[in-house]
């Protein structure tokens, strides 16, 4: 199915994603001259002949990837130098490692949890501290890590400056612990966190106003970052908890995910389409707005039920919607157990299920959502692409065999067909099986 798959493409072979036909992104030779004999580029590892996805939403090809200790060095159609190690990759996807912009694994993967159900899903990069859920102080959390199995960033979390600031007493902030909070989360921001995370749905998170949320978001237009909300309702009010979160980066002038975008219960769908044109229209009136969403029809609040308490037709929707980028919102215990399939699961399974069977999305869109838009986010200027010069994250799939495994009932069931895995230019996955290889860093906000 896989080759099948190829040729169904219509590839060609030798298409390289910049520079010239070496893959080394040098010049072209001027028309009329015979082209020189290609150097060989400098290789450790090099995935041969491969269906290559770069990451940019442009049409697959077939080439071959090379990595040079931490850095890709050519894509596309080239000559190694001596002495580096090929893999054949026909029949596999070559593409970035999927940066998850929504993720509760923080503590998991600081302790330093082996990760293999994030990297057998081809997961390189998590951003975690979503929902207002964080750490209380993030310099010390970022500086206390020394192994990580795959790449991590924070976000500061809301209920934690407010915890600091308010203590857990259950009344609105005053002015002066407002500005309290914004002194510590200017800190968070100059210690590294990617931006700032609500929950407004959690106690104490729904106490939190659209004034001081405006107020705090004018720190991130201070520092930079971005403001990452789990909106006031995703049911009932979710067009007015929208219109909410659209306003707060209107007001403060800071560009806004919306988390694990979705119009709950029976009676709520339908409204995706209304929820998505006020997305079209903020963007429209220049504000820099993404959503995510994650692949199942059921939420954690669903467990224990048999309910299904989102509308396919509607994640559909959020799914082929230019602003909406692929997350996992999953979430692991210290020992990397889940309780909803998606930790284990979610990349795998949009991948089969709405993109290789039922055709929802293309290939390369769903890569795109799943590398070059996170990385977009998160202001990461060398991951999410697979272009020379970039982190070596790669991931090689087996299209004819990539699914999840973790069902509702059994939701810690590792996923099938990614073969190979590397983080920062050292093998995490070798067909098929963890190395034990801990090659994650710590990310930053630059």
């Amino acid at each position: 199915m896989a080759l099948g798959y190829l040729s169904w493409l219509g590839l060609m072979p030798g298409i390289i994603s910049a520079g010239n036909k070496n893959g080394t992104g040098k010049p072209g030779t001027p028309a009329g001259q015979s082209p020189p004999l290609p150097e060989p580029v400098e290789c450790d590892l090099v995935f041969r002949s491969g269906l290559i996805i770069d990451g940019r939403g442009d049409k697959a090809y077939s080439g071959s990837v090379g990595i040079k200790g931490k850095q890709i060095t050519a894509v596309g159609d080239f000559q190694a130098a001596p002495g580096a190690v090929e893999i054949d990759a026909r029949g596999l996807v070559l593409c970035p490692g999927f940066i998850d912009v929504h993720s509760h694994t923080e503590q998991y993967l600081a302790a330093g949890g082996r990760a293999e159900m994030l990297l057998l899903q081809g997961v390189t990069t998590h951003l975690g501290g979503n929902c207002g859920t964080s750490v209380d102080r993030v310099g010390s959390f970022l500086g206390g890590i020394h192994k990580l199995a795959i790449n991590l960033g924070i976000l500061a979390g809301y209920k934690h400056l407010r915890q600091a600031a308010v203590a857990r007493e259950g009344r609105q902030a005053s002015a002066g612990e407002v500005a309290a909070m914004q002194d510590k989360l200017a800190v968070a921001l100059q210690e590294g966190a990617f931006g700032l995370s609500v929950g407004l749905e959690y106690w104490p998170q729904t106490l939190a106003t659209t004034r001081e949320l405006v107020e705090l978001c004018q720190v991130l237009k201070q520092y930079g970052g971005f403001y990452a909300t789990h909106i006031r309702s995703e049911s009932d009010r979710v067009l007015e908890a929208v219109e909410e979160a659209l306003e707060i980066g209107h007001q403060a002038s800071v560009p806004v995910q919306y988390s694990h975008i979705k119009t709950s219960f029976q009676r709520n769908w339908g409204k995706m389409k209304r929820v998505l044109g006020l997305l079209d229209d903020a963007r429209q009136g220049g504000l820099d707005v993404t959503a995510d969403v994650y692949g199942y029809t059921f939420s954690s609040w669903d467990l224990g039920s048999k309910r299904h308490s989102i509308s396919e037709d509607d994640l559909i929707l959020a799914l082929q919607h230019p602003a909406v980028m692929i997350g996992s919102d999953s979430g692991l215990d210290n020992l990397g157990r889940a309780v909803h399939p998606r930790a284990y699961g979610n990349y795998p399974h949009i991948l089969r299920t709405y993109v290789l069977d039922k055709g929802v999305i293309s290939l390369e869109q769903a890569i795109h959502k799943m590398t070059a838009m996170p990385a977009r986010r998160m202001e990461l200027k060398d991951r999410g692409l697979l272009v020379p010069g970039y982190k070596a994250d790669v991931v090689a799939f087996d299209p004819g065999t990539i699914a999840s495994r973790a069902t509702r009932a059994n939701p810690n069931r590792l996923a099938a067909g990614v073969r190979w895995v590397l983080v920062n230019g050292q093998v995490a996955v070798k067909d098929g099986q963890l190395t034990g290889c801990s090659a994650g860093e710590v990310l930053r906000r630059a």
